[in-house]
């Protein structure tokens, strides 16, 4: 469970790389086509019994990486499924059970973000299957909401404000070397019950940890600024108007900043392989996570992605997909695109109407975009667009088989360029959702049409 999140989604392709058997459980059934055809996919509800007693029946390992910090009351969701969970384990004969939460400080006054993780991890271990507990500190990698509130801070200006909680220490690690012992457990030749740490390889501060990232990008040391009127909530908000983290999700991890995350139980590596070569160091671990950020304008990445699973033939999805553009048009909200290239007009822009060739290849144009690959035979398209805006956008657009289906992704990166990026990127990304979201369910319904 939480195939679809930071780790799971990670995990999944580990696991298969390695030979397992691997089944999973979505919330969304529209998540089901990011899977490999031969990953068994249960769609339902963590917290439904019923639905998980299915997922888990026939699995020697479960790993329960399900995380609800986006809603208000992520706590009582967690503990709901980690119940329902240890329940349904225990019904279906499951060999063993593997979950990663928070560090648990000695201090008083933990933040509802780690008092969640401990709680759910006392769920867990106290089960009647044999349960791996495994507490890892920020986890750094692509994706990781902790790793994008850090990356933001350290890009944002060259003022860091400076709080009081900004001085504590925690041990970091490498998204590689988590899915590394995620992995490991699966081949356990005896079960694990225990609760052991998984920490990096240096404890270091939160500002010391933004002026380590600011290196690894290649950008001045960051100006340290004492801010002790600088809140969590404060934070919070700045974080959610210039970075991809909404507001709801930063507040709970900004205030387990408030404590050391120091080690308190074994470590990991007495019941599991360390990584080849070692742990992962701090730079290198920022490094890999930073990957896909634009080397030419250092500009931070946007991604948004949607799958629309279809009867219709791949061939004539492929073609809708192909006579984008010109009098086809692009299937979604009416004359959306003619304002939004008549804004680009008035700023000296390019507009809209440059229209498009019967036939297109790379370096063509398709009205406000430029072909920059297309390949027939795996049936993928990817458009620059080329209106004025702050960074720089590419549209990927493929089509596949999903079974005895046809598979639509399509894929939005946006590179900013700065701070006005990041705004931009924030502005119009409702909109955005809107628009895009549509044209993905137009295209393929088109091709429901074709003749």
């Amino acid at each position: 469970m939480g195939a679809t999140g930071h780790l799971g989604s990670r995990l999944v392709p580990e696991l298969l790389r390695h030979g397992h058997d691997v089944a999973v459980l979505v919330r969304d059934g529209t998540q089901a086509a990011r899977f490999p055809t031969n990953v068994l996919v249960h769609v339902g509800d963590a917290t439904h019994p019923h639905v998980v007693g299915e997922a888990v029946t026939g699995c020697d390992v479960v790993y329960f990486l399900v995380h609800s910090l986006d809603r208000p009351d992520f706590a009582e969701v967690d503990r709901e499924a980690a119940a329902v969970l240890v329940t349904a384990a225990a019904d279906a004969d499951v060999r063993q059970v593997v979950y990663v939460g928070g560090p648990r400080p000695d201090s008083p006054g933990l933040s509802a973000h780690l008092a969640s993780r401990a709680e759910v991890g006392d769920v867990v271990a106290a089960g009647p299957v044999p349960a791996l507990v495994m507490q890892a500190s920020m986890v750094i990698g692509a994706g990781s909401a902790s790793f994008e509130l850090l990356r933001s801070s350290a890009r944002l200006t060259p003022w860091v404000p400076v709080p009081s909680w900004m001085h504590n220490t925690s041990r970091p690690v490498a998204v590689h070397d988590v899915v590394h012992f995620l992995g490991a457990a699966a081949d356990l030749p005896e079960p694990v019950d225990g609760v052991f740490d998984v920490l990096g390889p240096e404890q270091l501060s939160y500002l010391e940890l933004v002026q380590r990232c600011a290196r690894v990008l290649r950008l001045p040391v960051r100006l340290p600024l004492p801010a002790p009127l600088w809140s969590h909530k404060l934070a919070a908000q700045v974080a959610g108007l210039v970075t991809p983290v909404s507001a709801a999700v930063a507040e709970p991890l900004f205030a387990s900043l408030d404590h050391d995350l120091t080690a308190t139980s074994p470590p990991v590596t007495d019941v599991l392989p360390a990584p080849p070569g070692g742990l992962t160091s701090v730079d290198n671990a920022i490094r890999a996570a930073t990957t896909p950020v634009d080397e030419r304008t250092g500009g931070e990445v946007f991604t948004e992605e949607r799958t629309v699973l279809t009867d219709a033939a791949p061939e004539d999805v492929w073609r809708t997909v192909n006579a984008l553009g010109g009098k086809d048009g692009w299937h979604t909200i009416p004359l959306v695109w003619t304002v939004r290239g008549a804004i680009d007009h008035l700023f000296g822009g390019i507009g809209l109407y440059r229209g498009r060739a019967p036939e297109v290849g790379e370096g063509d144009v398709v009205d406000f975009w430029t072909v920059v690959h297309r390949d027939d035979d795996a049936r993928q398209l990817v458009l620059r667009a080329d209106m004025k805006m702050p960074g720089h956008t590419l549209l990927d657009m493929r089509v596949d088989r999903a079974g005895d289906r046809t598979r639509y992704r399509q894929k939005i990166t946006f590179t900013a360029d700065g701070l006005l990026g990041r705004l931009y990127w924030v502005a119009q990304k409702p909109l955005h959702d809107i628009v895009f979201a549509t044209m993905a369910r137009g295209i393929v319904r088109k091709a429901c049409t074709r003749p």
